[in-house]
């Protein structure tokens, strides 16, 4: 049998493979097969065997392209597409090879602004697009042929110059088109089947969704700017990026326009019959878009999301729309997805208090990212996330940082290719990458600069990139060098950016001295310039941590630290896994996983309080993996446990820590020990959203679920090295 597979592929390699042939590969997913045939190393194929957001899911097939304006052929690897994934695959046909049209292969044309007009038919599931775009001809670039890419659903009829029909072929989602002779407008009319729901766009009688989907033309993957106008019944809403021009009536109900001056590379639209809820808060305009959540539940979104927009337009630059929104939808599937003016996201997550969707506003849109060379964007996202929970001026600062402390968990995905080679040609490690290693880097690097440092390169990033044009690692990276010159960041940026893997470094000869900690870094594998933590204890148990920067370390690894009022007992390292290394990650006591899965007993006289939690226990005849939700006042087991968590509770006054509530508008919740091996969990107040206290055990929170104070206990895992 091998000996017959071996023939076969020579006789392809000396002719050519068939399309046939081409099939059974690319059906089998046949990638070092189909490897062969390829006029590079055969990479470009691996993403057969799955995207960073599953394309590939429903088969591939490979199509002959042929226009008749060229002597050049093509073949396309097709298969159904949802954004920020990898797209079609272009070949061309070179001898009996194969050579890869890469998104990133400039083509001879730029696109420019849209006009789209746009109708659909929910009858039909489909959606009808004329798009007028303005294309600027790129005299440096080669080629007689140049092409537009869509998800291949949206099947192109017609595409002229303003003066001529313009010829086309069309196969899966790419267009070929010859090569403009000057700057034109080009006219696409086109129509797409639209019924992927839950992984790309989908129609259903009372909405259409054409989020995670490429419902315009794409080239290169460059970030535009858009007019959009659709028609639609009167009752129905229109959500769409940037910011609203105006709704008219027409002869097919009304027809609204969208004007997006943002040039976005990845578009987000939805039109239906829904619930809407707005108000104005900090200087914006908040929309919430509902099909299936109550008013009173929708309206807590708005406060969610301007308590986040103002944080992130004071740390990173000003917000560059007049609204937000957050988009309730039962037909978008994957979690969210950013619209850079809203998002969209799946059901059964708001109302909460999400801080990744709107950080992309500035990670992704004022500075975009086509996924084609890396995640970056995610990076940021994920690190923004911490940043908001540690920083966002709720309550008490010093009690966030400790309760939402970054930890760092390494994966084998980090193996498989550097950051700066991470794009979505590499299927599905790309977005452990971006999601994971990326943000893990930023969060260091903010150790090694401090956190002023980092906003500050943040800033100046968003402030001076060139409107319209892609974002990438090396842009900020030269701006966090020259910004910090005296820590000569280079070998962080090449050990982190330029090669894959993650470190492995423990330590030993730990000794003290007074006013000295020393000992030697022990890596397993290559070495990496990153910041360590040492936490040190003393005799009494106050702990206090001091931190290593890799690059001060002798050749041999040894190092010094001063330490100054402070006589440490026992050392431990790294216990909250803040560097990117391998090693179990830290465990926490946390009110939230603890409390997890316990029986819930509910005081009835207290039906206003803690509402998120729902149970129907009758009576406390053992505490043991209850949740209580009372008042000592009516419920008497609650004045010990109360008094355990270091509540003081005085009418519908509690007082944790120095800090005094109104039971009344905020509320408490604490993991108590009861001794044993046994604990329960209580709550109080007023709380009408699960409380997020991180890994704190015990905190209050306001009245929709955000911290305000909390303790947070050491990791459980931490391992005390003795000196």
């Amino acid at each position: 049998m091998m000996a017959m597979l071996s023939l076969t592929l020579a006789f392809y390699l000396q002719s050519g493979p068939t399309l046939d042939a081409l099939n059974e590969f690319a059906r089998k997913r046949d990638v070092k097969s189909l490897a062969t045939f390829s006029i590079g190393d055969g990479s470009e194929f691996r993403v057969l065997r799955g995207g960073a957001y599953d394309v590939g899911r429903f088969g591939w097939k490979v199509l002959a392209l042929e226009p008749a304006f060229t002597k050049r052929k093509f073949v396309v690897f097709t298969t159904p597409l949802t954004s920020q994934d990898t797209g079609e695959l272009l070949f061309e046909r070179v001898g009996g090879k194969l050579k890869f049209v890469s998104e990133l292969d400039l083509e001879p044309i730029r696109l420019g602004r849209h006009k789209l007009s746009m109708k659909f038919s929910t009858a039909e599931k489909s959606v009808s697009i004329v798009d007028d775009v303005a294309a600027t001809v790129q005299e440096q670039i080669k080629g007689d042929v140049t092409s537009f890419r869509f998800s291949p659903c949206y099947k192109v009829s017609a595409i002229s110059d303003g003066r001529s029909p313009v010829p086309f072929t069309q196969v899966g989602g790419v267009v070929m088109v010859p090569r403009p002779a000057t700057n034109l407008t080009y006219s696409i009319s086109y129509k797409g089947t639209v019924n992927l729901p839950l992984y790309a766009g989908a129609i259903s009688p009372n909405n259409v969704t054409l989020t995670n989907d490429y419902w315009y033309p794409l080239v290169n993957r460059w970030p535009t700017t858009y007019d959009l106008t659709v028609e639609h019944p009167a009752e129905w809403e229109v959500i769409a990026q940037g910011n609203k021009i105006e709704s008219k009536l027409s002869k097919g109900g009304v027809e609204t326009t969208y004007k997006m001056d943002l040039p976005a590379v990845y578009w987000s639209f939805t039109v239906g019959k829904m619930r809407h809820i707005e108000t104005d808060l900090d200087g914006l305009r908040h929309h919430m878009w509902s099909t299936n959540l109550t008013e009173d539940k929708m309206r807590y979104q708005p406060r969610f999301n301007a308590h986040i927009l103002n944080f992130y337009s004071r740390s990173f630059g000003a917000y560059p729309f007049k609204q937000w929104g957050s988009l309730d939808s039962p037909t978008y599937g994957g979690g969210a997805l950013e619209a850079y003016s809203f998002a969209t996201y799946g059901e059964g997550w708001l109302p909460d208090a999400d801080p990744h969707e709107p950080a992309h506003t500035w990670f992704g849109g004022i500075l975009p990212n086509t996924y084609l060379r890396s995640f970056w964007n995610e990076g940021f996202a994920v690190w923004s996330e911490g940043f908001y929970e540690r920083e966002c001026a709720l309550g008490s600062t010093e009690d966030r940082r400790a309760a939402f402390i970054k930890d760092c968990r390494a994966s084998e995905d980090y193996n498989a290719a550097p950051l700066l080679a991470s794009g979505v040609s590499i299927g599905g490690p790309a977005s452990s990458l971006g999601y994971g290693k990326s943000g893990d880097v930023l969060a260091m690097l903010e150790q090694l600069i401090g956190t002023s440092n980092l906003l500050d390169a943040i800033k100046e990033w968003v402030r001076v990139h060139p409107k319209g044009t892609p974002a990438e690692w090396e842009e900020f990276e030269a701006i966090v060098l020259r910004r910090n010159q005296s820590l000569a960041l280079k070998d962080f940026f090449d050990d982190w950016f330029c090669r894959p893997g993650f470190a492995s470094v423990s330590v030993t000869g730990l000794s003290y001295t007074p006013g000295r900690l020393s000992g030697r870094l022990k890596w397993n594998g290559a070495k990496y310039r990153m910041p360590l933590e040492l936490w040190m204890e003393n005799g009494s148990g106050a702990r206090q941590s001091v931190m290593l920067d890799t690059k001060e370390c002798a050749p041999d690894g040894s190092f010094t630290i001063g330490v100054l009022g402070f006589t440490p007992k026992k050392i431990y390292f790294d216990p909250h896994h803040r560097a990117l290394r391998d090693g179990a990650s830290p465990r926490f006591d946390s009110f939230g996983d603890a409390t997890r899965g316990m029986k819930v007993y509910r005081d009835p006289a207290t039906a206003s309080y803690v509402k998120c939690y729902e149970g129907n226990l009758k009576e406390l005849a053992d505490l043991d993996k209850v949740l209580i939700v009372g008042h000592p006042d009516t419920t008497p087991k609650m004045k010990e446990l109360c008094v355990k968590a270091g509540f003081s509770v005085k009418g519908q006054n509690l007082t944790f820590r120095g800090t005094t509530i109104d039971l009344t508008k905020a509320g408490a919740v604490a993991l108590v020990d009861l001794g044993e091996g046994k604990r329960c969990g209580i709550a109080l107040g007023k709380c009408d959203l699960s409380p997020k206290l991180g890994k704190a055990y015990v905190g209050l929170c306001d009245d929709i679920g955000r911290m305000l104070r909390g303790s947070t206990r050491f990791p459980l895992n931490a391992s005390a090295l003795p000196l």
